[in-house]
């Protein structure tokens, strides 16, 4: 497998669904045949095509009505660099989160997990409701029944407490330090110039010696006891129109200016100057506007922490999904005929892009 994608449980909540099903649907298929093909296994268990169908539903339901029906011909890139259709990566994630649950599935005794009498009867409700909105044509041409809606919330459920638990027990910390963020502004005089080809050339000896004086003007007027400007106001004076501000973090900072400069700049305390430093581009004023920006340090965190939490979870998840049935794979598991079933777009312009 080449790894599981982020958990995501799709909400199988309240899709009231419109007179007709998926645009696409390969004929009509009774009750008895959905129940009978097999779309993917895990283990030892089967996943039927009438199960397929609700998350199938739901999703294009909701892909729809935010993007609109000709959202499944569109080609994006998907993980590999390939191009996709947003059809073909949609149900490749299906395959994903019905994997998910199925798994977390498995583990729900582990934890102690059960379901309460009022999770039973808002399932029954959330069953109800999403049954209503199928037609009998509907139910006929996808096999959907009542008690399988009541399967599926009753999974997704589960799967949703053993989700909590597993994150629960797992200690996601980052310390200030790994998040901090700094913010600067770097006054930047470059000794390089891009030609028509796009080419950047060095400049001559002569146009770099009056970008330093540049600089050194710039300077002595940012750091002026009468009259002085701000190093913004000095960048529109001066010409300097490569200069920006900066958030990044300490590596970040290296990596653009190199270890000798970014340990002067963290030198600095909020509003100090250091200038004129000559990089290998060029010459800077840069002043430090925050040593820690609180605001952009705290949505690196909750960021960075968000990210351990999905690695956290994948780990976990990859060692259950190993227990169960350790050569997984798309490829070996998914009956490909029995996919090719479930089409959101349609038939003709499916047939086109194939």
């Amino acid at each position: 497998m080449q790894g599981i994608r982020k958990w995501k449980l799709y909400s199988l909540a309240l899709v009231l669904v419109a007179a007709c099903m998926l645009t696409a649907c390969q004929g009509n298929l009774a009750d008895e045949e959905a129940e009978q093909i097999t779309v993917f296994t895990v283990g030892d268990e089967a996943v039927y095509l009438n199960e397929v169908w609700i998350y199938a539903k739901t999703i294009q339901q909701e892909y729809e009505k935010n993007y609109g029906a000709g959202i499944w011909t569109v080609e994006l890139q998907n993980d590999k660099g390939q191009a996709q259709t947003v059809e073909d990566i949609t149900k490749e994630d299906i395959i994903e989160e019905i994997l998910q649950v199925k798994v977390l599935n498995q583990k729900a005794s582990t934890f102690g997990i059960a379901l309460t009498a009022e999770d039973q009867a808002g399932i029954e409700q959330q069953a109800n409701s999403f049954m209503n909105g199928l037609t009998d044509a509907d139910k006929e041409e996808t096999g959907i029944t009542y008690e399988l809606a009541v399967s599926v919330y009753e999974e997704n459920m589960i799967a949703g407490k053993v989700y909590e638990r597993i994150m629960a027990d797992g200690s996601v910390e980052v310390s200030d330090e790994q998040c901090r963020q700094t913010k600067i502004y770097d006054l930047y005089f470059p000794i390089y110039a891009e030609n028509e080809d796009g080419e950047f050339k060095a400049m001559s000896k002569e146009d770099r010696i009056k970008q330093y004086d540049n600089a050194k003007a710039a300077y002595d007027k940012i750091t002026a006891d009468e009259d002085s400007v701000s190093i913004e106001n000095a960048a529109y004076e001066f010409g300097a129109d490569e200069s920006s501000f900066y958030t990044m973090s300490k590596s970040e900072y290296i990596t653009q200016y190199g270890v000798e400069i970014t340990d002067q700049l963290y030198e600095l305390k909020d509003g100090d100057y250091l200038g004129i430093i000559e990089s290998e581009y060029g010459y800077h004023i840069f002043q430090m506007v925050a040593l820690t920006d609180a605001e952009a340090t705290q949505s690196k965190k909750q960021e960075m922490e968000e990210e351990l939490k999905r690695e956290y979870f994948n780990t976990t998840f990859q060692s259950y999904l190993d227990e169960l049935d350790s050569s997984w794979k798309m490829s070996k598991n998914v009956d490909e005929e029995a996919w090719n079933l479930i089409r959101f777009a349609p038939e003709s312009e499916s047939t086109e892009e194939k």
